[in-house]
């Protein structure tokens, strides 16, 4: 949660390029990851020169008070306002994008930054990429460029709630070519895409941090001719799992995403504070790495939530608060050897909330907290194309693609297919439930889904991938077709 690493795959392409790189989080914040993005010197414009006033605009959607108030200018009370203070456009599957980058007045007297990038055509599907930590330096704020000079590193946590703390982050700046060719994916299929900053290194609080992530569905509505707000998606890791999953809960109504991925994520805070200041912290040969590693988030959240959160202020981070808000589908992955958000946080969220569908990687021996370190388990290094990406991208594209879209396209990697299968095989064989994979399953076979296949960068239709994949773990024969009959049963027989 507490580094802004990076998964990143490049010269993936199906000519042309169709790079991928997800934002996340997790691990030493004394040693942040960078991302390789496109040049930035092919990008035009400035996104420090605001553009003239009039293309400020208006949103009535509220949203709750937050601690962290900004001052300066802001909406009216109750009301949302969004300046557009430049544009750039960036090269992008060998067309031109456009970028506008966004600053939202918030009904708290807060600040949220927004990079808007243009779909092809109208009434087009969104995907919002929430990023907590990515480092920006076009706000025209002194919190922004003073951390940009710093440079990329870790720096005291001086920002935050209880500045003398002694606590160490790490920043890294995004150029906004990177948060572009991230979005290859998403604009190979016509979407357009929003990231949301949470600006970790700024300081603020939880309930500023979901604000953040609350900010493009206000957006969004502003935009009616752009974006269709029925089909709205949201992902984020960690950290930014945090934000999609809280953020999407107070989306507005006619602006709530139709599908939420977050990774990683935490979505009970009490059960959080008893794992990592007893039951984690008491168990570890190396308590000091963890009480360590989770100061800057209990910092934060403390004035939202309280420490120990409790109490009215923090039943809404808690499932029995949260579920009831929660819009649309949400699939929601998580390795079992996670030892900075504990899996139990997302087998209880959806054992609480109907419409949570998560994706597991089970393994032959539980987590060791004694010697567990900071990371989010090993999922996120299988092969070329992590499987949890392969998973959640089909998703999102087969969910927000209008209906009479004949192709979508996302990308695939059969050795990280055939890696995770194996473990759902063995839990399948010890007796365990595994039809939590077959939604996903059925998903990748799909008829329309179009996969780039890492290992060739060729093309290839997603049910064949699976299909191979499925018979080398299976020992089956699936041909595509033979393989989604199977799936409208679930999983073959375990051999």
């Amino acid at each position: 949660m507490q580094r802004p690493a990076v998964i990143a795959f490049s010269r993936l392409r199906p000519a042309p390029a169709l790079a991928l790189a997800l934002a996340c989080c997790g691990g030493d914040p004394a040693d942040p990851t960078a991302s390789a993005g496109t040049d930035p010197s092919s990008s035009t414009g400035d996104p420090t020169t605001p553009t003239d006033a009039s293309t400020t605009t208006a949103s009535t959607t509220t949203a709750p008070t937050t601690t962290d108030a900004t001052t300066g200018d802001t909406a009216p009370a109750g009301e949302w306002q969004f300046v557009t203070l430049a544009e750039q456009t960036f090269p992008l599957n060998s067309t031109q994008v456009t970028v506008e980058f966004i600053r939202a007045d918030r009904p708290d007297g807060g600040r949220s930054y927004l990079l808007y990038q243009h779909a092809p055509g109208a009434n087009a599907p969104l995907v919002i990429q929430t990023q907590p930590y990515a480092g920006i330096d076009w706000t025209g704020e002194e919190v922004d460029a003073r951390w940009a000079a710093l440079g990329d590193g870790a720096h005291p946590d001086i920002d935050a709630p209880d500045p003398d703390a002694g606590d160490t982050i790490a920043y890294q700046w995004q150029d906004p070519a990177q948060a572009v060719g991230s979005n290859l994916v998403w604009a190979f299929n016509g979407f357009a895409v929003i990231h949301a900053y949470g600006r970790f290194y700024a300081g603020g609080d939880l309930a500023d941090d979901v604000l953040d992530a609350v900010a493009p569905y206000a957006f969004a509505r502003t935009r009616p001719g752009e974006l269709d707000l029925e089909r709205i998606g949201a992902l984020g890791t960690s950290w930014g799992g945090m934000m999609a999953l809280f953020g999407a809960s107070q989306a507005p109504a006619d602006a709530a995403p139709r599908m939420v991925v977050p990774i990683s994520a935490p979505s009970d805070f009490a059960d959080l504070w008893t794992w990592s200041t007893d039951t984690f912290l008491n168990l570890s040969l190396n308590p000091a790495m963890v009480s360590g590693f989770y100061s800057p988030y209990w910092r934060r959240a403390a004035p939202t939530i309280g420490t120990p959160p409790a109490g009215p202020a923090a039943n809404p981070y808690m499932h029995s608060g949260l579920c009831p808000g929660l819009p649309g589908t949400l699939v929601v992955p998580h390795d079992s050897w996670d030892a900075i958000i504990p899996v139990t946080q997302t087998q209880d969220l959806a054992a609480a909330c109907a419409n949570v569908e998560p994706i597991y990687w089970p393994r032959a021996t539980p987590l060791d907290p004694k010697t567990a370190t900071m990371t989010h388990g090993p999922f996120a290094a299988e092969g070329l194309v992590p499987s949890v990406l392969i998973y959640t991208y089909a998703a999102l594209v087969l969910a927000l693609a209008p209906p009479e879209a004949p192709t979508v396209y996302s990308v695939a990697s059969g050795p990280s297919l055939v890696l995770h299968l194996e473990l759902v095989l063995a839990a399948q064989q010890a007796g365990e439930d595994v039809a939590w994979i077959v939604p996903r399953l059925r998903e990748l076979a799909d008829p329309r889904l179009q996969t780039l296949v890492a290992e060739t960068n060729q093309l290839q239709p997603g049910a064949e991938v699976l299909a191979s994949a499925v018979n080398q773990v299976w020992g089956t024969d699936f041909d595509a077709d033979g393989l989604r009959a199977q799936l409208e049963l679930g999983l073959p027989d375990p051999p």
